[in-house]
């Protein structure tokens, strides 16, 4: 579980990240270059970006064709809000 969690922490540690999801959140699915589209940063950047999310288990990417089409996941969130939820909550 602190694998998890540390991956989920750590993917919302930096503030493209958060950007990105917070796209996928106003509307989804939106594909890599859409996403590129809203960042001063190379495809490739926003690339790598995602491949963070994905690995915490935040974004989830379906290919369609040459496209990649992202979607959020928020499964992670709720288990990184009930490890900061006081234990008698719990």
């Amino acid at each position: 579980m602190h694998a998890e969690l540390d991956r989920i922490f750590l993917a919302l540690a930096d503030p493209t990240r958060r950007r990105v999801l917070e796209l996928l959140r106003e509307r989804e699915p939106r594909s890599t270059n859409e996403l590129a589209l809203a960042f001063p940063l190379s495809r490739w950047a926003v690339m790598k970006h995602l491949d963070v999310l994905r690995a915490a288990g935040l974004v989830q990417t379906l290919p369609q064709g040459r496209r990649r089409l992202h979607f959020a996941d928020r499964r992670p969130l709720g288990d990184a809000a009930a490890w900061l939820a006081p234990a008698s909550r719990r």
